[in-house]
């Protein structure tokens, strides 16, 4: 950190740059705004998550528009198809490549967003979490070929688009819903847990806490509800 920027205040919004030159020991701020002498100058750290403002800096924001949440979804191990999928996963797959919304980061998680709408596009849910759950919900190794197929005559990405049998895409799209919902449960339960806490030597903590939790319960509903109208309006479609 550059020693005079520690006098600055974060702001999400601000475009203010700093600028530095270690080798001149030069630093300089370029504003985003005019500012009369005995303003506040504010600076972005960086389009963080209240995760990572809270572990680096010690604070977050109230509804942070970069705020996300890490889902993990695993290929059950009892899967008859469980080696075929992990196979056709990884061929489908540039292991060089670190980015959240691809299929390699499987083993880490997938970084959810805030879906603004629930009748959207579900824009905050990585479409390459979507895809793993399509071919997490395949019962058959000609599924498995039917997706390797079509991405071979598409991009190459692996199941991004809609299954052509809407019961499955149905089925694909309840697997995320409901690991939301057992993630939305427990974070319902950790914060209940922290209003039995009233101390008043960690209240600071404890507000922070609260605050945090608050935020990607936030995220993770906004998620569900994407996924629940997702679900119903395929089973409409279909009764039609």
């Amino acid at each position: 950190m550059i020693p005079f920027a520690d006098f600055f205040n974060h702001d999400a919004n601000s475009e203010t740059d700093v600028l530095s030159d270690d080798f001149k020991q030069v630093s300089e701020v370029i504003a985003d705004e005019n500012y009369a002498p005995g303003d506040e100058v504010l600076i972005r750290y960086g389009k963080f998550s209240n995760a990572r403002l809270l572990l680096d800096f010690g604070f977050i924001i109230p509804r942070n528009k970069y705020d996300q949440v890490k889902v993990e979804v695993n290929a059950p191990p009892n899967d008859h198809l469980h080696a075929l999928k992990l196979d056709l996963l990884h061929r489908h797959t540039t292991p060089s490549l670190k980015d959240v919304n691809d299929l390699s980061s499987q083993e880490n998680g997938f970084m959810v967003m805030e879906v603004k709408s629930s009748s959207g596009k579900g824009r905050g849910i990585p479409q390459s979490l979507r895809a793993l759950a399509r071919v997490l919900c395949c019962t058959s190794p000609q599924e498995l070929q039917d997706l390797a197929m079509e991405a071979t005559q598409n991009d190459g990405r692996l199941a991004r688009i809609p299954l052509k049998n809407r019961d499955r895409e149905v089925e694909a799209h309840q697997l995320l819903h409901s690991r939301f919902s057992h993630m939305i449960e427990n974070y319902k339960a950790a914060l209940e847990s922290l209003t039995h806490h009233s101390s008043e030597k960690h209240r600071r903590r404890m507000q922070l806490a609260r605050d945090f939790l608050t935020g990607e319960l936030r995220i993770l509903e906004s998620a569900s509800s994407w996924l629940k109208n997702y679900c119903q309006t395929l089973k409409q479609r279909e009764s039609v």
